[in-house]
């Protein structure tokens, strides 16, 4: 029996130094601790798919917190079952204590009910904090828009000489690279002030 560890954090400037001290603290070697910089919307993780293909029966994996290994409920609640299933390995959740599937060995079957209840229960609760958080930003997004609030990227305002440089331009008077020299303005932003000057004239 090995033990493993698995962390992650979203963003590459994320530190993951916390959940490298608790595995360091339960005694798992460096060699056995994998972390990703990475997203958890789904497992296409460089370390998390090595990690997996070192795993043999009844290897334990150990995670910091549930939403370390994945995002949604289904998500988490699929991978699960085919670690302990199909992997046949152990799962220790470190914040959760009720998740630690090598507590429940030789319980005549109750093992994956304990373990499925309990984690059927947290998936949920994680979801729904998602929702809730989800649902915090778009009311703060809709009270600021009611606010004359604007997102997005600030409208670059037209220089002075624009509508002189325009009209030669569509005059033919002068190429459309020398109204860009003229504007100071790059190939796309200059069609694009000219798409939003025809618009609104």
């Amino acid at each position: 029996m090995r033990k493993f560890f698995y962390g992650r954090v979203s963003a590459k400037d994320q530190n993951p130094q916390r959940q490298i001290d608790a595995a360091k603290e339960i005694g798992i070697s460096e060699e056995y601790i994998f972390v990703d910089k990475a997203s958890g919307k789904d497992f296409k993780r460089p370390e998390y798919q090595l990690l997996k293909r070192m795993f043999r029966e009844e290897d334990v994996l150990y995670i910091k917190s549930l939403d370390r290994l994945g995002r949604n409920k289904q998500m988490i609640l699929d991978e699960w079952q085919e670690l302990i299933k199909v992997k046949k390995i152990d799962i220790v959740v470190l914040d959760m204590p009720l998740l630690d599937t090598t507590k429940y060995k030789n319980m005549n079957g109750l093992e994956t009910l304990i373990t499925d209840l309990v984690l059927q229960l947290l998936s949920y609760m994680a979801e729904d904090e998602r929702i809730r958080i989800k649902q915090r930003q778009e009311e703060g997004i809709k009270i600021a828009l009611n606010k004359g609030v604007k997102f997005g990227r600030r409208k670059i305002e037209l220089p002075a000489e624009f509508e002189v440089v325009y009209k030669d331009w569509k005059e033919e008077k002068i190429t459309a690279v020398q109204a860009m020299e003229m504007l100071n303005m790059k190939r796309n932003t200059f069609y694009r002030r000219v798409k939003e000057y025809e618009i609104n004239a």
